[in-house]
């Protein structure tokens, strides 16, 4: 008479599902480290997201009124500040120029303006109609703000998209570049 084992009980199937969970376990946070460590290298020149940065509320025109302003001869236009006052600001910085801006600024709509004041700035632009152009085609909702090099120096641009979370007095308090998805728009604004 034998006795036989069940396969559960058996000592070398269990040690060899650990060993592959393990593995997977592993590879998991291997690359969860690479993605955080390209991200910290992207981020590497951009404003401190720890609060010490504040940025003043500026007055920006918008493009909207630029264009229109354009066609009817007129060169006034409408002018809005950049911060809200009673809730935090998400700051899209792009280049009309950008792929990664071309597939992500629409990402921005998700976004309840009830809770989050969404700013686009156009920068690094040939001329306001290339950025007009540039807003047409993707079918930007919203305004657009007409940024210049001074604003690219004050945000510390050196990627598109750059995006900043600035709270009501203006403070830096998350950033990001790169491309990113309406989830991860919405998870950061609501821990920032």
């Amino acid at each position: 008479m034998s006795i036989q084992q069940s396969p559960s009980s058996d000592p070398a199937v269990t040690p060899s599902k650990a060993k592959t969970w393990r593995g997977y376990a592993f590879e998991i946070v291997m690359v969860c480290l690479m993605v955080g460590a390209v991200f910290a290298f992207q981020q590497r020149n951009m404003l401190p997201s720890d609060g010490s940065v504040v940025i003043p509320d500026t007055q920006f025109v918008t493009l909207q009124s630029t264009t229109q302003g354009a066609s009817s001869g007129t060169t006034s236009g409408t002018t809005r500040m950049l911060l809200a006052e009673n809730k935090p600001t998400l700051v899209y910085i792009f280049a009309p120029w950008c792929s990664i801006c071309r597939i992500s600024i629409n990402n921005l709509d998700s976004l309840d303006p009830d809770k989050v004041n969404v700013v686009r700035i156009g920068v690094d632009y040939q001329n306001v109609e290339a950025l007009s152009q540039f807003v047409d085609e993707v079918g930007v909702k919203g305004d657009v703000l007409i940024g210049n090099r001074q604003t690219m120096l004050d945000f510390k641009v050196t990627a598109f998209p750059s995006i900043y979370i600035l709270q009501p007095d203006g403070s830096v308090v998350g950033r990001s570049v790169g491309y990113t998805t309406s989830l991860g728009l919405k998870l950061r604004t609501a821990f920032e």
